[in-house]
């Protein structure tokens, strides 16, 4: 199982790590909604923090041990025209790839130890939507950057339009920063990262994003009160007329 899949399946979740004897157990809180940027050097990777890292179609290189955290994740994107040796990027560390477009040759979807990741487009037909969501991706990735944020009433439904045949995690790619209320939201919408380019995420503000997502609670889940249904008890004028008979029987 890729590293990407497994991040994601414990989304909002505290995680154990250190286990053994004479090792000291640490233990990370996995933030509700996972903040990731597109590099395109690998270098760009020591300035920015974020928990997943994209290298960029048309990236020089790739990233080397030394530039990377123990933790961090990365994946490449790739396009039109290039054929992948997947076992080749799996073996420089790659954990994922990202799919920009359908002609990406097949071979971009073999390899059950690398994650996937998909680029889906706005308003796509039922059945296309839905074959995508069969397909074998742990992720796909939305442009939101046609929103407006602070979200209103009407962008809250469009997202959900937008992804209601998919069951699979969506990565929101935006350029604006989301409010808290607007944080609050997409957690609730179903949005499990935020992507953006490394040249917005060196700002003050990005961190202070990653921070607001850190007191971010794992989104509650709707709990529908019990139907009261009415006494199955006759009701008083039947209990009179039965009282009534019993008592003429006596």
């Amino acid at each position: 199982m890729s590293k990407i899949s497994e991040r994601l399946a414990k989304l909002g979740q505290t995680e154990t790590t250190g286990f053994g004897f004479g090792v000291r157990a640490l233990t990370r809180k996995i933030p509700v909604i996972l903040t990731v940027v597109t590099v395109h050097k690998p270098k760009d990777i020591k300035d920015v923090c974020a928990d997943v890292f994209i290298m960029g179609d048309g990236s020089k290189g790739l990233p080397q041990p030394q530039t990377l955290r123990d933790d961090d994740i990365w994946g490449v994107s790739v396009s039109d025209g290039i054929d992948c040796d997947i076992d080749a990027l799996a073996g420089l560390g790659a954990d994922f790839l990202v799919i920009e477009t359908e002609s990406i040759p097949g071979s971009a979807l073999c390899g059950d130890g690398t994650g996937k990741g998909f680029v889906v487009d706005w308003n796509l037909p039922k059945k296309r939507a839905k074959a995508i969501d069969n397909g074998p991706f742990d992720f796909l990735i939305l442009d939101g950057n046609s929103l407006n944020l602070p979200l209103n009433v009407g962008g809250v439904l469009e997202l959900h339009e937008q992804i209601a045949y998919y069951s699979l995690h969506i990565f929101l790619r935006l350029t604006q920063l989301p409010t808290d209320q607007d944080l609050e939201l997409l957690r609730d919408i179903g949005i499990s990262a935020l992507l953006y380019d490394v040249s917005d995420a060196k700002t003050k503000e990005f961190a202070k994003l990653r921070e607001s997502i850190d007191r971010l609670e794992p989104r509650k889940e709707k709990k529908s009160a019990p139907a009261v249904l009415p006494a199955s008890g006759p009701s008083p004028g039947e209990t009179d007329l039965t009282e009534h008979e019993e008592y003429d029987w006596d």
